[in-house]
């Protein structure tokens, strides 16, 4: 716009008055159509210089390739030259005629000198050239000069280069012919020539000798195209004739032979078994050990399958291993001596163990691996079988498995600590016996067991338990030391450990103490296993052969485990690192031997052994194992733990879903032997995936739930009070989410009924699902009514459920199931169920009421076949039935039809039943009622251990069978003291035998494969006591405590279970049977009715003070018959009466003194009519109390 508008639109004339004569305005369009004058002379110029200099550049190139050119043609012509030189020279010694000359070898030096003119001149050093047959046929020629040389020249007359010194020119020309010739060799030629005359040159020219050297021999070796005597004379010849005060040549000349030819596979089988006896024996076995102790970074970089190569030879190359299967640390005189340490040996050995674990581990089983072992479908839905199936083609070679397996022979393990010495105090060969031993444990996991009792039982120099040795270097290490006083030291130490191998400040002697450490803890833990409790509380005796720790040093020990187990699952995450795609959960073997997953389970297994001996038998103090430690909030732990399990159970939805979108793929060892190997391939793969990520899970939830962690692991860090409202919190969480919100049984019906409305959905699918949750129940039948009528339901009857009771005649109870019918209905089917032999007496009774039985055949023959479904011992608590099985077997052999046709079909019915019991059990614990039902402990430990992953859980010992065989627990301990021959005066195998009473017939069974022919002695009676131990406890009713635990954990999550050891489960489930009702706690949550409700001034009915008078006034059973008359419970909820739902409520019933009290369990109601005597209300409320009749007082 202009600055003045006067109406036109036509542009001012530009008037110029100066007379010259203005430019035209360029256009728009030759604006950019053009550049200006001055840019277009600069773009030409920068455009005449870049010809310039490309035309100097080809001029350069062509100078370049000109004078290259050149060079290389008068370089071949110098070689043509040559070459006609030294065939002239040579002609007569090609045929093998050395000629006539006045100095042999200055002829033969000249020889050489003029072959590496022409054969290296023009060729750049480094760069692989070809080679040429006439090349070839000469340096043969040499070679052939060479050797009829070295055998006709006498000995002080041979080469000379030692006279000439380093510097001299032919000492030169003659190393760098070895080295051609070493070089010719890797590419197998001239293999055979060569070779007779490379011992010779080695001794002459040791400079030649290095790593290439062994290389190529290797490479000749497993070629088999020369003599094994040849061969082994190239081998060992540079080390024997190393010159005295040379030792770092000697240790290197060492090293290059471990680390390129002791890789070699299979040496016996290419040199022959008196080749390769003369090669262990001639080798010296000191100076190659303390070579590789010096430089393992030469060797360790070796495959994997190299590396086992190399460790199966140094095992047969140990000279008290020559002759025997067994490595005997024992001998003075043939395994030390003065060039040798024993503990560079262990070091060697220690290294190349934990680098080949993992390769040994999977590959040592693989013949013995079955499709079919348990717990492996937690892994993705296979066994173990299938993921190893790639393996089966690559098993251990015979001679590698043979020397692995003499490791863990008897004598091996048990001579480990005969050298050390208890009162040296010598911490350094601790730790360095310590990791040999430790890493045995971790290669051989499937001999674990038996490696920890042969350590336990060996003696060190000075008679003294291994474990009392490792004990007390444990207790003057460092980290021991800092960890019992400062916990924050493990999550340092470990985490420096655990993600920076490069990390300076946590070196071998961090490390050495963690290995010390772990193995202390790994052979502790078994021994507690073994223990029986006499031998545990006898640990204060001073006898130092003793291998139990005096129990003031055990509270010590609890102290430091309970810092290490607490640091280790509170800042798990910190330790660990915050990785989510860490691929973590593979092998226990990282680079410095083991992960600190494997360290944290052995803990845990270890701190739970020692709490449960303090279970049994008190021996510290009360408050011992609470945690107090720094940075822990007890008092924020609820609402914490709360939000972590409403966190876990968000992203464990999460990723069902994910998984959900594909299908689950199942696969048996048939369908993998029909896939190809690139169907096999992608299978495996897929396997691994699914492992991997399922342990990446695990990981990322053990790091945003470490109070869950803890509580699932450790749970006696936290009072048991507070793990009970946890308890009862998770379970109003799952309410809330199953029911969406309606936790009250009344408005989750309504809610159901609500979202069934026409918009939604028919109404009869609601009333069907409400039916479902509804039975009417024979009181003389009750655990199969209730199991024909709710098992259909499975996890559905965590919701609530109604029930109608009929009584003895048919009729139908009065009364409204508003929680308290269900109440007496779940404590009839447990009380009926888990006494042995009332189902078959109830259908007895039943019967001879006249009462109508079900014609259904599978209620019949579960009465027949049902009973005993659990048996008690002699304490009267409650386990599986053993022989439940073998019994119903047994019924079924006198059936009409063959039994064979039935047994799959009883078996599964049968254990349908299990499944059902836990199930009900599992609704008492998840609605919160207390059953009158004692199991045993050992069986009650199976809860608790389910959810402990990575085998933190505490297996069962010798302790436990105590709770299932008084007297055979008995047995077991005077065999483990006895003291005389144990073969011959016990007469004992490895079988054991059951018995059927009803049918008096007995079962024999082997502990391990051809038991019936393995005598027990005195030197296996420990792994005898193990193994009968674990058949009664974990195996005979394995089936049984499987079907029982699945219904069990379809109601109430395994992990919460784990919350609570075997005496607080048993308190879970009955309540606190030891601890009297508290009627001032009762009065303080009782609520009244009717004329007894207190009014403004707070003063109580006269006949509610009558009552409160005549409670305290009442024995502790009769106040249990009481509580049970009104709630159906004879105990007292677990946190008090102020969570009982619905409340203690008392209402008036009149004032008729003759009338009897009444109640009404299903809103636990007391009608108590007003008294006015407190001896009548005292007789009256008895006689109600112990008439039992149901409502009918109602």
């Amino acid at each position: 716009m202009y600055p003045a508008f006067t109406g036109s639109s036509r542009k001012p004339r530009n008037v110029n008055l100066s007379g010259r004569k203005t430019a035209a305005a360029p256009s728009r369009t030759a604006q950019f159509s053009r550049p200006p004058a001055a840019q277009t002379s600069v773009l030409h110029a920068q455009h005449e210089r870049a010809q310039r200099e490309a035309a100097r550049q080809r001029l350069r190139a062509a100078t370049t390739v000109q004078r290259v050119w050149r060079g290389r043609r008068e370089a071949e012509a110098q070689r043509v030259k040559w070459r006609k030189e030294w065939d002239t020279v040579f002609a007569e010694g090609a045929g093998g005629n050395l000629g006539r000359g006045s100095d042999l070898g200055e002829r033969f030096e000249y020889g050489v000198t003029l072959f590496l003119a022409f054969y290296e001149r023009g060729h750049r050093p480094g760069r692989r050239q070809k080679r040429d047959s006439g090349d070839l046929l000469r340096m043969k020629t040499l070679v052939l000069f060479m050797t009829q040389y070295l055998s006709r020249a006498p000995e002080r007359s041979r080469l000379r280069v030692r006279e000439r010194g380093v510097d001299g020119r032919g000492n030169l020309m003659m190393e760098k012919f070895g080295r051609l010739l070493i070089e010719v060799l890797q590419e197998e030629v001239l293999t055979a020539v060569s070779l007779r005359v490379l011992p010779s040159l080695a001794v002459e020219l040791p400079g030649i000798v290095d790593a290439s050297y062994y290389k190529a021999l290797s490479g000749i070796t497993t070629s088999s195209m020369s003599s094994p005597e040849d061969i082994l004379d190239a081998v060992l010849t540079p080390l024997q004739h190393v010159e005295r005060g040379r030792e770092q040549r000697n240790a290197e000349i060492h090293q290059d032979f471990a680390a390129n030819y002791l890789v070699t596979p299979d040496l016996p089988g290419h040199l022959q078994h008196s080749g390769f006896e003369r090669l262990g024996g001639t080798v010296g076995f000191g100076k190659l050990i303390k070579a590789m102790s010096e430089s393992p970074g030469q060797w360790v970089v070796a495959t994997s399958e190299e590396r086992l190569w190399m460790l199966s030879y140094i095992i047969q190359f140990t000279p008290n291993m020559s002759d025997s299967q067994v490595i005997d640390l024992t001998g003075d005189e043939t395994f030390v001596s003065s060039d040798f340490e024993e503990r560079s040996y262990i070091h060697v050995m220690s290294l190349l163990l934990s680098s080949v674990a993992n390769e040994a581990s999977k590959r040592a089983e693989v013949e013995d691996i079955s499709m079919e072992v348990e717990g492996d479908q937690q892994d993705g839905g296979v066994s173990s079988g299938e993921r190893s199936h790639g393996n089966k083609s690559q098993p251990l070679p015979p001679f590698v498995k043979s020397k692995l397996e003499s490791l863990i022979q008897q004598p091996s393990i048990t001579s480990i600590f005969s050298r050390a010495n208890f009162s040296s105090n010598d911490d350094r060969q601790a730790k360095m016996l310590a990791g040999f031993a430790l890493t045995l444990l971790l290669v051989f996991p499937k001999v674990k067991r038996e490696v920890c009792m042969w350590l336990c039982l060996a003696e060190t120099k000075d008679g003294v338990s291994p474990l009392r040795y490792l004990w007390a270097a444990v207790r003057r290490s460092k980290l021991f030391l800092g960890v019992t006083r400062d916990i924050h030291l493990v999550a340092s130490s470990l985490k420096g450990r655990n993600l920076s191998t490069d990390d300076t400040s946590i070196g071998d002697f961090d490390n050495g103490e963690w290995n010390l450490i772990l193995l202390f803890i790994e052979l502790y833990g078994f021994l507690l296993l073994v223990m029986d409790d006499d031998e545990f509380f006898a640990g204060n005796r001073a006898d130092k052969k003793a291998r139990q720790l005096p129990l003031k040093d055990i509270e010590n020990l609890s102290v430091f485990l309970k810092n290490l187990a607490f640091a280790m699952y509170y800042w798990g995450g910190e330790i660990m690192g915050e990785d989510k795609q860490k691929p973590d959960g593979g092998s226990i073997f990282r680079d410095q031997g083991w992960e600190v997953e494997h360290l944290r389970t052995a803990v845990t297994v270890l701190l739970k052994a020692i709490y449960a001996r303090d279970s049994r038998r008190k021996f510290l103090p009360s408050s011992h194992w609470l945690m107090t430690a720094a940075g822990f909030d007890i008092e924020g732990f609820i609402p914490a733990v709360v939000q972590e399990e409403e966190n876990r159970h968000r992203l464990e939805s999460e990723e069902e879903e994910e998984d959900g979108e594909e299908p689950e793929r199942q696969y048996d060892q048939a369908a993998i032997a029909a896939l190809g190997p690139y169907e096999r391939r992608n299978l495996r793969l897929e396997l691994m995936n699914k492992i991997q990520r399922r342990k990446q899970r695990e990981f990322h939830l053990a790091t945003i739930t470490p109070r869950l962690e803890i509580l699932q692991n450790l749970p006696f860090f936290i009072p048991f009070a507070t793990r009970v409202q946890v308890f009862r919190e998770f379970v109003s969480g799952d309410q809330r989410r199953r029911r969406e919100g309606f936790v009250d049984p009344d408005q989750w019906r309504a809610s159901v009924l609500s979202r069934s409305s026409p918009a939604r959905g028919p109404l009869e699918d609601a009333r069907d699902t409400l039916n479902k949750h509804h039975a009417t129940i024979r009181r003389n039948r009750v655990f199969e009514d209730a199991y024909e009528q709710f098992w259909p339901l499975g996890e559905g009857l965590k919701e609530p459920i109604q029930i109608t009771f009929i009584d003895r005649f048919g009729v139908e109870e009065a009364g409204i199931d508003g929680g308290g019918v269900t109440k007496e209905f779940l404590t009839g089917v447990c009380g009926d169920a888990f006494t042995p032999g009332v189902i078959a007496g109830a259908d007895r009774e039943a019967d001879s009421d006249g009462t109508d039985l079900p014609s259904d055949d599978e209620a019949e023959k579960a009465a027949e076949f049902g009973k005993n479904l659990f048996l008690e011992n002699e304490q009267h608590l409650l386990y599986p039935n053993p022989m439940s099985i073998e019994e119903l077997k047994e019924e079924l052999i006198g059936t009409v039809r063959p039994y064979q046709d039935m047994i799959g079909d009883e078996v599964k019915s049968l254990l349908k039943r299990y499944e059902f019991l836990g199930r009900v059990l599992g609704k008492c614990l998840y609605e919160g009622i207390l059953v009158d039902v004692a199991f045993a402990p050992f069986f009650l430990l199976k809860w608790s251990q389910q959810a402990s992953g990575s085998g933190a859980s505490t297996a069962v010992g010798v302790n436990d069978l105590r709770d299932l065989d008084e007297g055979l627990y008995r047995g077991l301990v005077e065999l483990k003291n006895y003291t005389g021959d144990v073969e011959s005066d016990f007469g004992l195998d490895f079988t054991i035998s059951s018995r059927l009473p009803r049918h008096d017939k007995t079962i024999t069974v082997e502990l391990k494969p051809d038991g019936e022919t393995i005598p027990v002695t005195n030197a296996n009676k420990l792994e005898y006591i193990h193994l009968v131990s674990r058949y009664r406890l974990s195996v005979q009713a394995h089936i049984q405590t499987s079907a029982f635990l699945k219904g069990l954990n379809s109601i109430i999550n395994p992990s919460w279970l784990s919350m609570f050891n075997q005496s607080e489960l048993q308190t879970l489930v009955g309540g606190d049977i030891d601890t009297p009702i508290d009627v001032e706690d009762l009065r303080r949550n009782t609520i009244y009715g009717g004329v007894y409700q207190i009014g403004d001034d707070g003063v109580e009915h006269e006949s509610i003070r009558l009552f409160w008078q005549v409670m305290r006034s009442l024995g502790d059973e009769e106040r249990r018959k009481v509580l049970k008359f009104v709630t159906s419970v004879a105990r007292a909820p677990l946190l008090g009466f102020g969570v009982l739902r619905p409340r203690f409520s008392i209402r008036d019933a009149g004032e008729d003194q003759g009338r009897l009290c009444s109640a009404s369990t299903c809103v636990n109601l007391l009608k108590l009519p007003r008294y006015r005597d407190p001896k009548i209300l005292r007789q009256k409320l008895l006689y109600s109390v112990n008439s039992n009749a149901g409502f009918d007082l109602s």
